[in-house]
């Protein structure tokens, strides 16, 4: 029987946006956006969705793109939103379209 720190890291990877939102709010990432005057579309991948993913993918061990798209369709799901396409490229291009400004400032 799996210790209960396994049990933990396991269901911490399995969601994208639970382990992300106290540590990472929206309303910082909101607010580095707007100082920095970086507009985006509205759609599945934010930037604080993106970011996210990419700290999940980061710390998965298995780190490619099509399990960080499968772990992402959980938050949807749990919302009552449609998951996003099976297929990386969405992601991927959204993961180009973050600033690196953005993420450095997330680190002081």
């Amino acid at each position: 029987m799996p210790n209960r720190a396994c049990i933990l890291k396991q269901q911490f990877l399995q969601s994208v946006a639970s382990p992300w939102e106290k540590l990472l709010p929206d309303s910082l990432v909101q607010e580095l956006l707007a100082n920095e005057k970086i507009t985006y579309y509205q759609s599945i991948y934010t930037p604080i969705v993106t970011l996210w993913a990419m700290i999940s993918q980061v710390l998965d061990p298995d780190k490619s793109l099509s399990q960080a798209v499968k772990r992402m369709s959980t938050w949807p799901r749990a919302a009552g939103v449609k998951p996003p396409s099976s297929d990386t490229g969405a992601y991927s291009k959204a993961r180009k379209r973050l600033p690196e400004k953005l993420v450095q400032q997330l680190y002081p």
